[in-house]
């Protein structure tokens, strides 16, 4: 594996062509109604929008929130239920680790405990699915993990939001600050997350589009998303093209994510976690379509 510690900023981009995928420029993406297959072996990105999602004070609608993610996760697995979603993803004796965004900009919890409810009418028992985020000890026991980080960008990583939601369990996050961030792909290698990462569902309901982990209202919007794959790469992909377009929003111009996001191209280069490539991604976009910045 190649050693990224000493390459540039430029160094990268020129060798991985993230800088177009960085400015949001030259890119194009499929997208397709929920009921087409993808075709030619395309990771499929389910991205659902209900501008029902938040009401008053921005709480989060429960029943909104389920029917939103029933949708997103029957579409990102081609299958023709939620139902039968979580029964080809989980299996009854696994053990399921939950990975929320805890800190700041949490993961709202209507979609932590819809994902709860889902496991259970699947045939998990409830003391077979536990918080895991930040617990490194129980995440060695799980069988299956879901990724449920928050669309955000991050001050000392640049983006917030899949690849850097197993940082914890690295036991030196701070190692993975500023350019480093190009190595957190090599968290999903680690023995405590390998392989079993079965889906990844990004709350996008409230995004963070600059200054984060930080709550900055200056920055701070209503997406009522939700990201979901079973690619992880091809969901923090879109993540950041949604981030990049608010942020372009938001300044009247090219607007780079600081640090770089260098670890978005490395997950699929140096790391083979997913696809980076937006010509390998089959985005299947449903629901609300004002402001969908894609």
């Amino acid at each position: 594996m190649s050693d990224y510690r000493h390459l540039t900023r430029r160094d990268f981009v020129r060798d991985s062509a993230l800088g177009a995928l960085t400015l949001g420029v030259g890119m194009s993406v499929t997208r397709l109604p929920a009921g087409e297959p993808a075709t030619g072996g395309k990771s499929i990105v389910a991205l659902v929008r209900d501008e029902k999602a938040l009401g008053a004070n921005n709480a989060a609608d429960a029943g909104t929130v389920k029917k939103m993610l029933d949708e997103a996760v029957k579409t990102a697995t081609g299958e023709s239920s939620a139902a039968a979603a979580w029964k080809k993803l989980i299996k009854p004796d696994d053990i399921v680790g939950l990975v929320p965004t805890k800190a700041i900009t949490p993961t709202h919890n209507e979609l932590v405990e819809a994902v709860r409810a889902a496991l259970q009418e699947a045939g998990v028992a409830a003391d077979r699915i536990q918080i895991v985020q930040g617990k490194r000890d129980l995440a060695e026991k799980c069988t299956a993990l879901i990724s449920m980080p928050g669309l955000k960008t991050h001050a000392l990583t640049g983006l917030g939001t899949v690849m850097k939601n197993y940082i914890t369990f690295s036991g030196k996050a701070s190692y993975y600050h500023k350019e480093k961030n190009v190595e957190l792909g090599a968290i999903w290698l680690m023995p405590v997350v390998k392989d079993k990462t079965r889906i990844v569902i990004v709350d996008a309901l409230t995004a963070l589009c600059a200054q984060g982990p930080q709550k900055d209202p200056k920055y701070m919007w209503n997406y009522s998303g939700l990201i979901v794959s079973t690619d992880p790469v091809a969901a923090e992909t879109i993540s950041l093209k949604i981030i990049q377009a608010k942020r372009n929003q938001v300044k009247g111009e090219t607007w780079e994510i600081s640090p770089p996001p260098l670890c978005v191209a490395a997950a699929d280069k140096e790391y083979h976690l997913g696809t980076s490539d937006l010509a390998k991604i089959a985005l299947k976009a449903t629901g609300w379509e004002k402001d969908l910045l894609l």
